[in-house]
């Protein structure tokens, strides 16, 4: 009886973890949308399909804000029926208007088990009857400037309440369409600005530049001295290596040669597009993108070589910031799950390669869930960033903490030879975890349980070794029993 609960439990884990990494799978193609620019309408669709793919049997339904009318009008709700997004539209964003109307007013979640008897939806509860809707807890989308965005919700077919997974789930999801619509605002403001119109026009950031056939300037714009710091009569006297860094000169070298071995078969210039790293008079270094191609007299022979060079220092900014909300928690800021099985796949390949080991931990909070029931989800997302930071605290910089979702913590200790090592690392979180957290006025004691395995003496791949710390940490849970 035991082996089949512990080969349950497992089974279930890693179902759970599968749906996790789908999740996070999903969550990373809509980056790539957001950073490509795709319609709104096809992002924010996307969103809503991936969580109703992780959460069988939910709907959802994205609601933008219009400030104009302050009415909440559909971005996206792919699943739920027609005759139930037309009479929703144009809900007010004021309290007593269905969850997302009330959510969007008070800036608050909204959190509705049972439409058929809550006084927000009197007015439509009929409506959501015949679409068979019957929860739905409703998140703002908060905006960088505090402002209202829209409303992300989520509908059940059937009384019931958000466990803590779910609601980190909802603000998940907000936060990742807060992105795409903000950009997109952002993409049509510039549109629509006479700003726009004149940069096409003058290119007044956009560097342009000719270059003869011995590789000097024939020409440079005058927007050079603020994308790079120097006049146009420094630069004119610069080589193309000395703009550049090593590794981007690499690149610029081997495509001059390429181009001139084009033409000198009789083909036309290629033209190109890349990206180079540019030397800032200051010091620093500047991200760029150049176009090229070539320049023909009369005759059609080739003279020269043309150039537009983009800053994409904020688009390298904003592709950071994707970046790390793709491999990192967003509430603790700690890894997550994809960057965590990134790491000890690299573990794996330095530990093969060196006969080396290292340790994973797994760590579980006890009676986590009454925290929130007693004080709210706000307090308990605050021990849970109180907990990153000590976890942190007990480890090396060289090591890895990663939240896995709700109460689940994972280290990779790195180097680790002897099982003594990583109990060392566990009862030093142990201590720790003794010390109350004072959060605001509050002082609340948390402990957890946490089981060891170590690579390669308890397996040899992540799952493996995930069993054996797993069923460590659960036969010290039935022993506090």
């Amino acid at each position: 009886m035991y082996i089949y609960r512990v080969n349950r439990k497992l089974h279930q884990l890693l179902t759970e973890q599968k749906r996790n990494d789908n999740l996070q799978q999903d969550h990373n193609q809509i980056l790539g949308m957001i950073a490509g620019d795709h319609p709104l309408k096809s992002i924010l669709e996307a969103i809503a399909l991936s969580v109703e793919r992780f959460k069988p049997g939910c709907l959802c339904s994205i609601l933008l804000l219009d400030p104009n009318s302050n009415t909440l009008n559909l971005g996206a709700a792919p699943s739920l029926p027609d005759d139930y997004n037309k009479a929703i539209a144009n809900t007010p964003a004021k309290p007593g208007a269905g969850s997302c109307g009330t959510a969007a007013a008070t800036r608050k979640r909204v959190i509705v088990s049972d439409i058929q008897t809550h006084p927000y939806w009197k007015k439509v509860k009929d409506t959501a009857a015949k679409a068979g809707l019957s929860a739905c807890w409703s998140e703002p989308i908060m905006g960088a400037n505090n402002e209202v965005l829209g409303t992300f919700a989520i509908y059940h077919g059937h009384p019931c309440e958000p466990q803590t997974d779910d609601i980190q789930l909802i603000e998940d999801i907000a936060r990742l369409a807060e992105i795409a619509i903000e950009r997109n605002h952002a993409l049509n403001a510039l549109k629509n600005s006479e700003a726009r119109h004149r940069l096409l026009a003058d290119h007044a950031s956009d560097v342009i530049w000719t270059m003869d056939l011995r590789g000097q300037f024939t020409y440079v714009s005058p927007s050079v001295e603020k994308l790079r710091g120097f006049s146009v009569a420094e630069v004119m006297q610069q080589q193309p290596e000395q703009l550049l860094t090593e590794s981007s000169a690499k690149v610029m070298r081997e495509q001059i040669r390429f181009a001139m071995q084009q033409v000198k078969q009789g083909q036309p210039y290629p033209p190109y597009t890349g990206e180079m790293e540019e030397f800032h008079k200051d010091g620093s270094t500047i991200w760029t993108e150049v176009k090229t191609s070539g320049i023909y007299d009369a005759q059609g022979q080739f003279v020269g070589v043309m150039g537009v060079t983009r800053d994409l220092t904020e688009r390298k900014k904003t592709e950071d910031i994707m970046r790390y909300l793709a491999q990192h928690d967003p509430l603790t800021g700690l890894a997550n799950r994809s960057l965590f099985a990134d790491r000890i796949d690299q573990a794996i390949k330095l530990a093969i390669r060196e006969q080396g080991h290292f340790a994973l931990l797994l760590i579980d909070l006890n009676d986590f869930k009454p925290v929130n029931d007693q004080h709210g989800h706000a307090v308990g997302d605050k021990l849970l960033c109180a907990i990153a930071q000590r976890l942190l605290d007990c480890v090396r910089a060289s090591d890895t903490v990663s939240r896995l979702g709700g109460d689940e913590f994972t280290i990779l200790l790195q180097g680790i030879h002897q099982h003594s090592e990583a109990e060392a690392v566990k009862l030093k979180i142990l201590e720790k975890m003794q010390q109350p957290f004072k959060l605001d006025d509050l002082e609340i004691v948390s402990s957890c349980c946490i089981g060891i395995a170590i690579y390669p003496l308890d397996g040899e791949t992540e799952i493996e070794l995930s069993q054996v710390a797993d069923q460590q940490m659960y036969a010290q849970k039935r022993r506090l029993k």
